[in-house]
């Protein structure tokens, strides 16, 4: 495996990233595909970490298709890791922009087959990947991990009323503290509280939750419907989601298949939250610090490799994998 660091420019800013290639890689060998990945929400880095707290994911998947001979291509959103900008006043429109250039990046790298490109994004960047691949001309087709088809206020409302729940189990001064810091009275009035205050502000940033976040963010997050994306989009798509998944519900993973006007293969795996690792009991936002060691679900990393290998230059994927449901 190699991992070469890569810089692109996107909206005037210079992004860096890790282009990560199979073994043997060269201008001479035949051109293998490359996935460009989309992080999930939060400043994130191209290995899908937020200062803090670590899942590795998208470096996790990086290595593993390597292995099956796929590129990849991730990088650290605009104003993280090494990357120029400022995350904290950027919005949806400006996100969507750094991953198409990122893909226009990786069309242009040696070794990289410009007719197998593909997006592949979890969680909030599952929600864009559509966007994203549909003003691309270039891509093939979308893998969304852990996708949410419902608005920001129903996902804010459901997650808040989860860790309300969490914060009820933890015991002690360490309980009451989480309790009097992040228990959330009535969810639905908070919620819309803040889309009123974020429709209203004319500010770039404003304050959620002990810290400065994108206003415009916000207001593009609050309005924004994956559904119209996925009405007219016609590139195949593969669907993962977790039966632990209390963010992004499985059910939303199984309703991509009636939205989309293309192909879409869905799995869902039982036992697998909203970080792509095994979930044994009840999912808990408070397991989540602790998954970061843990290898990502090899139920995942198959599939994906699996429907990639699909393709061929000028083709379309082939019908089914094992253990999935083609819709």
């Amino acid at each position: 495996m190699q991992q070469l660091p890569l810089a692109f420019r996107s909206d005037g800013l210079t992004l860096c990233g890790t282009l990560t290639l199979p073994p043997g890689v060269t201008p001479m060998e035949p051109p293998v595909p490359c996935v460009v990945m989309v992080h999930g929400s939060g400043p994130q880095d191209r290995d899908g970490n937020i200062r803090g707290f670590r899942t590795d994911i998208l470096a996790r998947i990086a290595e593993y298709l390597a292995a099956q001979g796929i590129a990849s291509l991730r990088y650290d959103k605009r104003g993280c890791g090494r990357s120029e900008g400022q995350f904290g006043t950027a919005g949806l429109l400006e996100l969507v922009g750094d991953a198409q250039a990122a893909l226009d990046c990786a069309a242009a790298q040696p070794g990289i087959c410009s007719g197998r490109l593909f997006v592949l994004g979890h969680s909030e960047g599952a929600v864009l990947c559509p966007e994203i691949c549909a003003g691309s001309a270039i891509t093939r087709g979308a893998i969304m991990l852990c996708a949410s088809l419902r608005s920001l206020e129903e996902d804010l409302i459901k997650n808040a009323e989860v860790l309300n729940r969490d914060l009820q189990g933890l015991k002690g001064f360490r309980g009451w503290l989480a309790r009097r810091l992040f228990h959330t009275r009535d969810p639905q009035a908070v919620v819309r509280a803040l889309r009123r205050r974020v429709e209203r502000s004319d500010r770039k940033r404003i304050w959620v939750s002990f810290q400065r976040v994108s206003t415009k963010f916000y207001r593009d997050t609050f309005n924004y419907d994956v559904r119209q994306h996925l009405a007219g989009f016609q590139k195949p798509i593969l669907a993962i989601g977790g039966g632990k998944d209390f963010q992004c519900l499985p059910e939303d993973t199984l309703e991509i298949a009636r939205r989309s006007a293309g192909s879409v293969t869905t799995l869902i795996i039982p036992e697998m939250n909203h970080m792509l690792r095994r979930q044994l009991g009840a999912p808990s936002m408070l397991d989540y610090k602790d998954q970061g060691d843990e290898p990502v679900l090899p139920e995942v990393l198959r599939t994906i490799a699996q429907w990639l290998a699909g393709f061929a230059p000028g083709d379309i994927p082939g019908a089914g994998i094992a253990g999935a449901g083609t819709d």
